[in-house]
């Protein structure tokens, strides 16, 4: 198993583990990962909830095509404001979350990448090389789907 998601399963199933940074490298290692496997599959996904304390509804993670800088549309996984109405617009991307916000995010990684496979097998796009690709991530992190 690659170096970054042993990382990413022992903090996924220490829920008192700091974040640190090798925490850091392999968030930043799923999220290029994710920016070439969610084009590949353009399948939308909506997440676990990943707010803090009383506004833990607040947050989530989703997969879908955000709308960036000058209406640039990029599919990726962000945490996104949970809010109807402001229609999952796209906060940080997995690695740029706060200190505080990481062991959240880390801990929702495995419901996350299994829902998020869910989504592409519904979509009959299990098959594809993206596809077996997110099976292998949510494997890894101890999700066989």
């Amino acid at each position: 198993m690659e170096a970054f998601l042993v990382v990413l399963r022992d903090h996924a199933q220490g829920p008192d583990r700091r974040p640190d940074k090798a925490l850091d490298d392999a968030l930043a290692r799923l999220d290029r990962i994710l920016a070439q496997i969610a084009p590949a599959l353009e399948v939308e996904y909506r997440g676990p909830f990943v707010g803090i304390g009383a506004g833990r509804e607040a947050f989530c993670l989703a997969v879908r095509a955000h709308e960036e800088e000058a209406g640039t549309r990029v599919w990726a996984a962000r945490v996104c404001s949970a809010d109807p109405h402001r229609g999952l617009a796209a906060h940080w991307e997995l690695a740029r979350v706060s200190r505080l916000r990481k062991p959240i995010l880390a801990r929702a990684l495995p419901e996350f990448l299994a829902g998020y496979h869910a989504a592409v097998a519904a979509a009959c796009k299990a098959d594809t090389g993206a596809g077996l690709r997110l099976r292998a991530l949510a494997q890894a992190l101890g999700v066989d789907h």
